[in-house]
This record gives structure tokens, C-alpha cells and sequence, in this order.
């Protein structure tokens, strides 16, 4: 009678164990971002190129972390699409160029800042609906997993400011009421 319970409870448990060993040793675990609280439009001083950064936070849903060895952003406006992919993030308080960003279970909450592409002097701030693909590639993978997509619009005088004036600044403050960005246009004091 009492193998009747000692022996499934045996199984049971080295099951168990080799699920507990699964999860924390070799389970990865998915790269995930949460939705930006901040996007910003504006410009790199002093050379005037354009630039956008996003206030986020970078988690994995395993024990075990992922080190993220580039990001970048594919933008879609009205008038052609764009890839961003000069990345950098803070790092306590301080710009810091991408590469080698480790995140774990309990996250990275950072700014992200994103420059365009060598050779996309093209780009330019217009008026309409943005659509922003955020990517980033892990060490150990070869190809780029799309990690949020976000969307907001910019009018007119946004736009036209944007372009005329080199230290304008849209900052783009995620509404969790209304689930839309709501844009906020400024002058910087200071280089970007």
C-alpha cells in the first residue's frame, strides 16, 4: 500500500525538479518592452539630423536574462518610411552608445535614443500619422524581433516648428486614460 503513494510522489517530484532546473538554467525566456511612456521628436545638435528617443522598459519573462546587442526603429510616415538605427541609452544618467545591454526578469527602465541612418538625409518631420516598429537582436540570434509598435500623430504647426526650428522638441506623453500619445511642442535650453 504504501508504494501505492511513494512512487508517484518519486516521479512526481523529479519531474518537478526538472521542470525548477528547465526554468532557471536554460529557458531564455522572450524579450519584452512595455509601452513607451515618453516618444520624442527633435533633433541632434549641432548637426540638425534628426532624432527620436522613448522612455520604456526592457524585460525578459524568464529568471535568466538576454544581453540585447543592437536596436533600432523602422519608421513609417506619410511620406516614406525610415530606419533609426544608431542606438544609445541611458546608463545612470549618462548617454551611452548600444551594444551589449543586458536585461533581466525585473527589467531595464531607460532612455532609448535612436538617430537615423547614415545616408537618410532624406527624412524630414511632416505633418500625419507616424507608425514607429521598435526591433532589437539578442546575442545568439541573427535575426531582429520586433519588440512594441506605436502610433501617434503630428499636426501641422508641430511638423512645421519641427523643421523650422533646430531645438524643437515634441515630446509625445502616452495617455493610459485614452490610449493615445498626446504631443507637448518645446524649445530646448540645452544640446541633445
Amino acid at each position: 500500500m504504501k508504494e501505492i503513494f511513494t512512487n508517484p510522489l518519486a516521479v512526481a517530484s523529479f519531474l518537478l525538479s526538472i521542470y525548477t532546473l528547465w526554468v532557471t538554467q536554460f529557458r531564455h525566456g522572450r524579450l519584452k518592452m512595455t509601452q513607451p511612456t515618453l516618444v520624442c521628436l527633435k533633433r541632434e545638435m549641432p548637426s540638425g539630423r534628426p532624432k527620436i528617443f522613448l522612455r520604456t522598459l526592457l524585460f525578459t519573462t524568464a529568471t535568466k536574462g538576454r544581453v540585447i546587442e543592437n536596436m533600432f526603429l523602422r519608421v513609417h510616415q506619410p511620406i516614406g518610411t525610415y530606419v533609426f538605427d544608431f542606438w544609445g541609452h541611458t546608463e545612470s544618467g549618462k548617454l551611452t552608445l548600444g551594444s551589449g545591454l543586458f536585461v533581466g526578469a525585473t527589467g531595464v527602465a531607460s532612455d532609448h535614443h535612436f538617430n537615423s541612418r547614415h545616408g537618410s538625409d532624406d527624412f524630414i518631420f511632416h505633418p500625419g500619422a507616424y507608425r514607429v516598429e521598435v526591433f532589437g537582436t539578442t546575442v545568439g540570434k541573427s535575426r531582429a524581433r520586433k519588440l512594441m509598435e506605436v502610433a501617434f500623430n503630428v499636426n501641422g504647426q508641430q511638423a512645421a516648428e519641427l523643421v523650422r526650428i533646430l531645438n524643437a522638441e515634441l515630446f509625445l506623453f502616452w495617455n493610459a486614460d485614452t490610449h493615445a500619445y498626446e504631443g507637448l511642442l518645446e524649445r530646448s535650453s540645452k544640446p541633445a
